[in-house]
């Protein structure tokens, strides 16, 4: 007997419709994201982020709070050279209940180094805005350059 699993699995994504605006404006907040780091921003950086965020960066540290991000944000802006981001999705995955997944490669640059990292961000959509509310990243093997 043969079964077919892939009848039976379901995806996680929601059909996306023509009114759906989710992907533009996630992608704005990513554009966003990019020109606060340029202007060294961390208010503006971090306006996008929930109160209960939590936030691996791409060394394993954990921010489980808007306040700890802010600080880390705040005093890697302050003490760090000019930095610029660019941000590319991946894959973006709107979910059911205003949520969504999104997949994201980063690359910072300085005049000192660059890295790439990957990240899974989830997004909640509260008051006709999409909040970042989990971020999970990670260095990508031998990105980095001086």
């Amino acid at each position: 007997m043969t079964v077919d699993i892939h009848g039976q699995r379901p995806t996680a994504a929601t059909a996306a419709t023509d009114q759906d605006s989710a992907p533009a404006e996630i992608a704005r907040v990513f554009s966003d994201l990019e020109a606060a780091l340029v202007a060294r921003d961390a208010e503006a950086f971090d306006s996008v982020f929930t109160d209960d965020v939590v936030f691996i960066n791409p060394a394993g540290a954990i921010y489980s709070n808007w306040d700890q991000l802010h600080a880390y944000h705040s005093a890697a802006l302050r003490n760090s050279p000019d930095a610029e981001s660019h941000y590319t999705i991946l894959a973006l995955r709107s979910l059911a209940g205003g949520h969504a997944i999104v997949n994201v490669e980063q690359t910072l640059r300085t005049p000192d180094f660059s890295v790439t990292n990957r990240g899974t961000w989830v997004f909640t959509e509260r008051d006709d805005r999409w909040w970042v509310c989990s971020v999970h990243n990670t260095n990508v093997a031998g990105s980095a350059r001086a």
